[in-house]
């Protein structure tokens, strides 16, 4: 049979309740002091940075978008407009950095000189709790997930989320519900953040049909 004339409903469906069920599971793991302390962190800090590689920057970039609606001066890394990192010059900012493993490499040098030249504080959303970006980080949320991937793998499931996906999806929607805890904790609605809602994008500048 040929792959293309497969149907791919059935499957695709079981790997959405597949994700959302381990996403449950994985939601009760996640510890009530780490969450309390990102929460007390973004609202106490002077200015928020965020930074992650790859898919996991996507991520990053859509938080960020976030915070900005809420008020909350943000900088992408890797942005042309991001500050520089001076002596004590990041005093009171937050970097909130995404990466799964937290292994060596461009994000974990930028996270130390923004912690140990720049004085800010880091704060690793991660799937391993021992890494060379958890060696740098003052606090880390660990989300479970090689857990759950290899309980999958174990029940045949061994497509599930490859290449991250599952910390990544986790992250995602960690992040969204973030905001939703810092809407609640200013007293803000969407209403209010639609007022702060980006509309100098290109595709606002295109003529009407």
């Amino acid at each position: 049979m040929d792959p293309a004339e497969r149907d791919f409903e059935p499957y695709v469906k079981q790997m959405m309740q597949l994700m959302t069920e381990n996403l449950a599971r994985m939601t009760h793991t996640i510890s009530k002091t780490d969450i309390n302390a990102l929460l007390s962190e973004i609202l106490r800090a002077r200015r928020v940075f965020v930074i992650g590689l790859g898919r996991s920057g996507l991520v990053a970039g859509a938080f960020a978008m976030r915070l900005t609606h809420l008020g909350i001066p943000t900088f992408v890394i890797g942005e042309t407009i991001v500050p520089g990192v001076s002596e004590q010059g990041m005093v009171g900012d937050l970097l909130v950095m995404f990466s799964s493993t937290g292994r060596q490499g461009t994000a974990v040098h930028i996270a130390a000189d923004m912690k140990n030249i720049g004085k800010a504080k880091v704060f690793l959303i991660t799937s391993q709790l021992k890494s060379p970006a958890g060696d740098i980080a003052d606090h880390i949320v660990h989300f479970q997930c090689d857990e759950y991937q290899k309980q999958c793998a174990e029940e045949g499931w061994t497509c599930f989320a490859p290449l991250g996906t599952f910390f990544e999806t986790a992250a995602w929607i960690f992040a969204d519900a973030v905001i939703s805890g810092i809407m609640e904790a200013k007293g803000i609605d969407a209403d209010a953040m639609e007022n702060t809602h980006a509309n100098l994008m290109g595709l606002n500048l295109l003529p009407d049909d």
